[in-house]
């Protein structure tokens, strides 16, 4: 506003004038660039808050007014937001050394040192305030993680549950009635042979209603027995709920049973450790999940539009992944390339099947 009010009064005109419109613009720019929705890669982030600095220090130059200084404050906010606490003070001390020389530039060294140092407070307190709300995002998304996971494994957990519990009443629907109806299916037999008359036709009567009712036992226990595994569906969309201005697009069927639970619960820890990345490291603003059926097996894709990496390292989390796929004879393959996001491949093969 000080160097508007100069150019209207004719202080401030001509060259010096359009170049402080034009350095103006494009600070603009370059801010909005780096808030706009969505992330861009740190490489593009960290250039173009350097033209903002570039453009700030020409304004204060060409304006010959130190008030241009509140806007690399705004950088400083940035630089908490894009480096560690240690790159963002570097950062900073760096703007600050040149505000330092610009002022020094048309002013005294008293007013240089005391409007720097006023700069440098606004600057500090920036990253401060910058700082706490990265930390409070951190932490909300953690605790959002373990929550996620917490429902997951509740998912998972009710789902053993209940299919080791329909398991158990299958085992003794089969072990007892099943067994004692066989029992009395022989020897309604041996007694058909045996009778005669009218108590013959009675007898071979009961014997038929006996095969019924103990095919029926054995429909009933093959039933319970299929309904008795782990709903796949119902962890994976809990661990999948809302990650903060990430969406997931998850395609899937709406159930997807698993006869072993263990084969179950290394799918989610996969999942979620893809939307962890996704959402941690790869910075991304869409993650595309597939989890298909298929012959022998399941298989998963995942691919995110994040900023990828030149090349994969196998850290803790993808090296998890890995083993616990590999611990029931399945396969993961990862793939990555600058810009161009982060892709898995897994199949997870059926019990029995090899991957």
């Amino acid at each position: 506003m000080p160097t508007l009010s100069r150019m209207a009064s004719g202080d401030l005109s001509g060259a010096r004038a359009v170049a402080w419109t034009a350095m103006f613009v494009v600070f603009g720019a370059a801010l909005v660039d780096c808030l706009r929705s969505g992330s861009i890669a740190r490489s593009r982030r960290i250039a173009m808050m350097t033209i903002q600095v570039l453009t700030g220090l020409g304004m204060m130059y060409v304006g010959v007014n130190g008030t241009a200084s509140a806007l690399l404050v705004i950088v400083a906010a940035e630089a908490a937001a894009t480096f560690d606490a240690r790159g963002a003070w570097l950062w900073v001390a760096a703007q600050t050394l040149g505000i330092a020389f610009v002022i020094r530039q048309f002013d005294n060294w008293s007013d240089t040192v005391a409007l720097t140092g006023v700069y440098a407070g606004f600057q500090a307190f920036a990253i401060a305030a910058m700082s706490l709300a990265t930390s409070e995002r951190a932490a909300r998304e953690s605790l959002s993680r373990a929550n996620q996971e917490l429902h997951a494994t509740r998912s998972l957990l009710a789902e053993n549950s209940r299919a080791a519990e329909r398991l158990r009443i299958s085992r003794d629907l089969h072990d007892t009635l099943g067994h004692h109806l066989t029992a009395l299916s022989l020897q309604l037999d041996v007694a058909s042979r045996l009778a005669s008359g009218q108590a013959e036709g009675h007898i071979r009567e009961a014997h038929a209603i006996t095969k019924l009712l103990l095919a029926d036992v054995r429909d009933v226990v093959s039933q319970m027995r299929e309904t008795g595994r782990v709903d796949l569906a119902q962890a994976v969309k809990a661990v999948t709920g809302e990650h903060g201005p990430m969406k997931i697009h998850l395609d899937m069927p709406e159930t997807l049973p698993i006869d072993e639970p263990d084969r179950a619960h290394a799918l989610v820890r996969c999942v979620q450790e893809i939307v962890t990345n996704a959402t941690r490291h790869g910075e991304a603003a869409n993650l595309w999940i597939r989890i298909a059926p298929q012959p022998g097996g399941i298989e998963l894709h995942a691919r995110d539009d994040g900023r990828g990496a030149r090349e994969v390292t196998w850290g803790h989390g993808l090296t998890g992944m890995r083993e616990r796929f590999g611990e029931l004879s399945g396969s993961i393959d990862v793939s990555a390339g600058s810009g161009r996001g982060f892709e898995v491949h897994g199949f997870m093969p059926g019990p029995g099947t090899v991957s």
